[in-house]
């Protein structure tokens, strides 16, 4: 019996190989990389590029096997080139998929046919759902292929040579190492200190011994029944962090010193530290049952625990061990920490961040009466109470008669777990309560997770004492995006959600963009559940240049004075303060390019669209930084009959400017631009240096950085507290 394994030179693939080789297997494997030193005389290695179906059809061109395994298989065009090279030359073939093909998004136990296995257009899949789109769209593939087919998914998998490195730089580690993913818990259990455990850690997960799951191939393989079905494989125990922590201590004899630990203090301590199997709300726990009922059966954890710890490498080659000094400080930080606050009276604990307030202040936000004075109240609360880094008072604007700061906190970046919602909701109630109040999101951003922590934020510090009057919030509708929290898959998501009931159409779902109003009022409905908030400061319409250069000028403006009376009606009904065009290329690029929006035009539409002069349109966002200057060095804005950069023209219509971008999103200041960034701020880092030109540029209100660490919070305060740049 011949067989061919793809991907046969590291960890799972080397136990599968030694598996087929017990079974009586001649195996052929196909990998760029030689497989380990002890394998080599077993086996037959031969190199090629998977992607090229020619060179496979060559290379397998008086080739037959009775069996492949393709194991390393991610996009559906490589299970086509295999399939196609192989045609009439397989008996069998047995595709490694994954346990991630079902939804992560809440607690549920799934069976094999609770997922959508059908071909995926990657290129409108996120990246980080890549992987999981990726591999049931190999399974649509290989189900269409005509050659006799199963596949297994597997859960995460452990074992002794574990060659995925789960720590922050999720490298992959040589088959020669001994230290890996699998080792993360291992290595501390044995070293005696104490063990951390994040507090905010929801993660529930299964894993497989790899033994099991290479045996799960030879089981299918000898099992005619198993064809074309799909199996996961999975072992029976349904684990978390804590709870595998203590099966290694039981297993190794040892009670574990467990000490849990907010995430942000891991922050605070500069210690990057990020258990190898997560600690968000990664909640998919697959179903064994079908696999089992065909004979296999998986090996208790009690059995191969003992394993790992024997193989667990010393000291000097452990791949996080050069961390484990600083884990026991903290440790024993954190536990004298509580031992000191255990002896507090209970009077001390909870104390507000601010005083309360006036009661009777109305909860709308910039809205009433009461509005100037809250803000002001909160303003001058902030410079008596707050010690450190004290904002000047040049640092805040008035922005419809309210107390707006210079700075405000983007919240795009970042993946959609919680323990990236915690760092947010944690810095924007540290940079609130430190005296920056304006607090910019969007619907599409981390697909609604940003507004969701946004909104969180506001409900602690209005319970602590600062008024919602005091805080600006700023939200955008325009992108169309799934939900989070939708265990949908995205495509059913939007579909259902938008296309089937109308609110876009197929051409506004190609380009993943709409601004009607139809669409735009359910997206403000949204936003405002999302934000748990009776309204917002500002509504923009986001990137609504994507549009412009779809539809063309006339029918653009047409469309955005329609969307504009919808805002309007918002307005009027107290769920919106006003509204604004957030833009990333629209007002800084040339007449003559497609994108280019007229600021002046926009405004008439406003008025049209109110039917008189007393419009809300009043705020512009655009990028603004040391490199994306357009706006203050092109002119591109015709008012009346001069031409002007976008900046100045804003500031002659009256429109206040909020600047995204103003540390270029994260990218790095180039080496080119360092040198006159460090001229202009002298004294100064490149970040705060950035920042500190960003703001003191003439005509910009609010610059926008992202923060989602208080340290960004304290960076962006170090600049408040100079005074701008006079040149």
């Amino acid at each position: 019996m011949k067989a061919l394994l793809l991907g046969g030179n590291r960890y799972v693939g080397v136990e599968i190989t030694w598996h087929m080789l017990r079974a009586g297997y001649a195996v052929t494997v196909l990998a760029f990389d030689s497989p380990p030193a002890d394998i080599r005389p077993h086996i037959r290695w031969l190199v090629a590029d998977r992607n090229n179906q020619a060179a496979l059809t060559s290379l397998f061109a008086h080739e037959y096997f009775d069996v492949v395994i393709d194991n390393i298989a991610y996009e559906p065009q490589q299970v086509a080139s295999l399939t196609g090279a192989l045609q009439g030359r397989a008996g069998r073939y047995v595709l490694t998929s994954t346990t991630d093909t079902y939804p992560h998004n809440f607690p549920r136990y799934y069976a094999e046919d609770q997922t959508e296995v059908r071909e995926y257009d990657l290129t409108d899949i996120p990246l980080s759902d890549q992987y999981n789109y990726g591999k049931r769209s190999c399974e649509a593939v290989l189900k269409k292929s005509g050659i006799p087919w199963t596949a297994l998914r597997p859960c995460m998998v452990t074992g002794p040579r574990d060659n995925l490195n789960g720590a922050p730089g999720g490298r992959r580690i040589d088959w020669f190492e001994e230290s890996a993913r699998s080792h993360f818990w291992p290595q501390r259990v044995l070293d005696g200190g104490p063990l951390l455990l994040s507090l905010e850690d929801e993660s529930i997960f299964k894993m497989i011994w790899i033994g099991d799951l290479a045996r799960a191939y030879t089981h299918v393989l000898s099992h005619p029944e198993t064809i074309g079905q799909a199996y996961n494989v999975t072992g029976d125990e349904i684990w978390t962090n804590e709870r595998l922590v203590r099966a290694h201590a039981a297993a190794a004899g040892i009670t574990p010193e467990i000490v849990r630990v907010p995430h942000a203090l891991f922050e605070q301590a500069g210690l990057d530290y990020s258990p190898v199997f997560g600690t968000s709300a990664n909640w998919t726990v697959a179903d064994n049952a079908k696999l089992k009922a065909s004979g296999w059966k998986p090996t208790p954890a009690e059995q191969w625990l003992p394993f790992l710890l024997e193989a667990n490498a010393p000291p000097n080659s452990r791949t996080w061990y050069h961390t484990r000094i600083q884990e026991i400080a903290l440790a024993r930080h954190v536990q004298r920490k509580q031992a000191r606050e255990s002896l507090l009276p209970a009077a001390m604990e909870q104390q507000p961040i601010m005083p309360d307030f006036d009661p009777m202040l109305s909860d709308s936000p910039l809205a009433g009466h009461h509005e100037a004075e809250a803000s002001l109240m909160w303003q001058q609360r902030v410079m008596q109470q707050v010690s450190g880094n004290v904002p000047l008072p040049e640092f805040y604007k008035t922005f419809r008669g309210a107390t707006v700061s210079g700075i405000g906190v983007g919240t795009w970046m970042g993946d959609t777990s919680s323990a990236t919602d915690v760092r947010y909701i944690e810095t924007l109630v540290h940079a609130a309560s430190r005296g920056i109040n304006v607090f910019d999101t969007a619907i599409n951003y981390r697909h609604m997770q940003a507004e969701r922590c946004v909104g969180s934020a506001v409900q602690q510090l209005v319970k602590s004492g600062i008024p919602r009057q005091a805080l600006l919030v700023a939200s955008k509708g325009g992108y169309i995006t799934h939900d989070a929290a939708d265990a949908r898959n995205p495509n059913d998501y939007l579909r259902q959600e938008y296309l089937d009931s109308g609110l876009i159409s197929e051409e506004e779902m190609a380009r993943s963009h709409a601004i009607n109003p139809q669409f735009i009022r359910q997206q403000i409905g949204q936003s405002l559940s999302n934000l748990n908030l009776e309204s917002v400061d500002i509504y923009y319409l986001h990137n609504p240049e994507d549009a412009l250069a779809a539809l063309g000028e006339k029918a653009f403006y047409k469309l955005l004075t329609e969307t504009f009376a919808a805002l309007e009606e918002f307005v009027a009904a107290g769920k919106i303060g006003c509204y604004g065009l957030a833009t990333w290329h629209a007002f800084r690029v040339p007449k003559d390019d497609p994108r280019h929006m007229s600021m002046a035009k926009a405004i008439k539409a406003a008025r049209d669209a109110a039917g008189s002069g007393q419009h809300h349109f009043e705020v512009i966002q655009l990028p603004f930084n040391i490199r994306d200057n357009q706006a203050l060095m092109l002119p591109t804005q015709r008012v009346g009959r001069v031409l002007l950069p976008a900046l100045k023209a804003a500031e002659k219509l009256g429109l206040y400017v909020m600047s995204s971008a103003s540390v270029l999103q994260g990218e790095g200041i180039a080496d080119a631009e360092a040198p006159r960034l460090l001229a202009a701020a002298p004294g100064y880092t490149l970040i705060t240096a950035a920042l500190q030109v960003g703001r003191s540029t003439p005509g910009i209100g609010t610059a926008l950085v992202g923060m989602r660490r208080m340290h960004s919070v304290e960076e962006a305060l170090a600049v408040a507290h100079m005074p701008v740049l006079q040149d």
